[in-house]
């Protein structure tokens, strides 16, 4: 059962009722499906309009929609119905930061704890408080109040691990467990990888925790392991991990939804690593390592993590979608004026951000914003959106709200927009790098935390820093002198993709061989009993010699 489905049968309504929204949640939305779930539950509504846990069951669905204001409505009603029906005040915390209330929402998850000492409110907590919060300090700090409660106990009674073959040469097994291997930014990271994977050395094995889209079999046919764990409980998922003998067990989750933390916590590997899913610290004794580039996570940094970080050459590495259609001329040379776009989520959209997105519009008053939110119907997006937008201070004219898209409409955006607006303090990350493989050039905030300089991180690494800014001020002015240079807005569509093919991010054989090295040299650490080696820059053939005792 995942994060917040937990909380449509945390506690028992009336019998009849459990047991039908049991299988609401087995049936429907553990597979994503959620306009029928919906429409069950609302139809559940004639006969049981003042149960709270029907209303808590509804503001799940509206949740997992990312129908935010839907879901506020929802979670007030069962909390009006029952203040202590469980969940609802944790999901209604989620929701209100989801719309960019950060502080309201520290403040209700807090209050949600007070109430539950239950494993999903605090790690919600952790997760709130950690992307509100610029501190690297916060961050680890309320990541280690969820370990120290849930995660630590876990470790600490977990039964001893057996590992027979300690071969410092041994064909390593390599155990990936996410709930994302969908049309996933997880996925758009992970499908190189699995594709360039030395098979010879690496024995790749999956725990896919998530149900299938059209874009898992793609996934599925570069893994010759491959098990759907949905249905499996921690502990069956532990023990079948560790009856794979695997040697390498790599989160993609972090606190996200689907994880499988609760397995990691009672170590099923001998070596635990997280990497690509969530970016802040986990705060379980039982994670390991961390992969992360120097260039987005310094080592500086490494006091504010609770995993050991392993210094990799880039981050991540990028497969573009197949259907991706350049359109060679900036809009703004076809429309005559240009066109910005913010295509992020609205809980990376602070109220802050909208105000310095209204200041250029008003300083280039042809301008023309799209806020491309990841709300699922236009109804949804512009309940959200709408009121934030009139609040800011926008000309409402020049400014359009619009739902997600599926991603081969989303594709197409760079035939309407010039410039992708990124957020700040948490930046883009997958809407990034689309956005450059459209064309369109990226406007950031520079920041410290991984997190938070994302997109900065990749401009970066491409030779992009003028769109990097330093503050916002700066960050107005990149944005006018961009629409006022159409020329650096043909380059940019002219040599993008060849600039972005030849980089770090999509040479996937290199980075493949870089990963499998990095899990070469975790594995020798661990024989060692040790962390002494934490980057690439390894002899691994001569450390292989000395663990066999012999000289290299």
């Amino acid at each position: 059962m995942t994060t917040l489905d937990q909380a449509v049968v945390a506690s028992e309504p009336a019998p009849a009722l459990s047991h039908v929204l049991h299988d609401i949640n087995v049936r429907l939305i553990g597979q994503n499906k959620f306009l029928p779930a919906l429409t069950e539950l609302m139809c559940l509504a004639k006969d049981h309009v003042m149960s709270a846990h029907l209303w808590v069951a509804i503001g799940v669905v509206y949740v997992r929609m990312s129908n935010w204001s839907a879901a506020i409505g929802a979670l007030e009603t069962a909390i009006a119905l029952d203040e202590r029906v469980p969940g609802a005040h944790q999901l209604l915390a989620l929701a209100v930061f989801s719309i960019g209330r950060r502080e309201q929402a520290c403040q209700m998850v807090d209050e949600a704890c007070k109430r539950s000492s239950e494993n999903n409110a605090w790690l919600l907590r952790a997760y709130i408080h950690s992307h509100s919060s610029r501190s690297p300090e916060v961050a680890l700090k309320v990541a280690q109040d969820w370990g120290r409660r849930f995660a630590d106990p876990l470790t600490r009674k977990a039964k001893p691990l057996v590992v027979r073959d300690r071969s410092p040469r041994k064909k390593l097994k390599i155990g990936y467990v996410t709930a994302d291997f969908r049309e996933h930014s997880v996925a758009f990271f992970m499908q190189p990888v699995l594709k360039f994977h030395n098979h010879e050395e690496y024995e790749i094995h999956v725990y896919s925790n998530g149900p299938w889209d059209h874009f898992t079999p793609q996934l599925r046919m570069h893994v010759r392991y491959w098990e759907d764990v949905m249905a499996l409980s921690d502990k069956e998922l532990h023990q079948k991990i560790r009856d794979d003998e695997i040697d390498v067990l790599v989160d993609l989750s972090g606190f996200t939804h689907g994880h499988r933390l609760g397995v990691f916590a009672q170590r099923a590997a001998p070596v635990q690593v997280t990497w690509v899913g969530y970016i802040q610290p986990l705060g379980m004794k039982a994670m390991d390592y961390r992969l992360v580039a120097s260039g987005l996570v310094p080592p500086s940094l490494a006091p504010y993590y609770s995993e050991t970080l392993f210094q990799l050459q880039a981050s991540a590495c990028y497969e573009p979608p197949s259907y991706s259609p350049l359109c060679e001329v900036p809009p703004m040379v076809r429309n005559g004026y240009p066109t910005l776009v913010s295509p992020n989520s609205s809980a990376k959209i602070t109220d802050q951000m909208l105000r310095l997105w209204a200041r250029i519009l008003h300083e280039r008053t042809d301008a023309r914003l799209i806020i491309m939110v990841k709300e699922g119907d236009a109804d949804a997006a512009q309940a959200d959106m709408q009121p934030r937008v009139e609040a800011a201070g926008f000309p409402l004219d020049r400014v359009s709200v619009m739902h997600q898209q599926p991603l081969h409409h989303f594709m197409e955006v760079g035939h309407i927009a010039d410039i992708m607006l990124d957020t700040a303090p948490i930046s883009g990350g997958t809407t990034t790098l689309h956005s450059l493989w459209m064309g369109m050039p990226v406007v950031t905030l520079d920041a410290e935390r991984g997190v938070d300089a994302c997109s900065a991180y990749v401009l970066r690494e491409l030779g992009l820093e003028a769109e990097i800014a330093q503050t916002e001020e700066e960050y107005v002015q990149i944005a006018m002198r961009l629409m006022a240079d159409p020329e650096r807005l043909y380059v940019q569509r002219e040599n993008i993709r060849a600039h972005m093919g030849s980089s770090i991010f999509m040479d996937y054989a290199a980075y493949a061989a870089d990963v499998e090295k990095s899990f070469r040299i975790m594995w020798l650490n661990w024989l060692r009993g040790d962390k002494r080696d934490l980057s690439l820059d390894v002899d691994v053939d001569a450390e292989m010699a000395l663990a066999e005792g012999r000289a290299p």
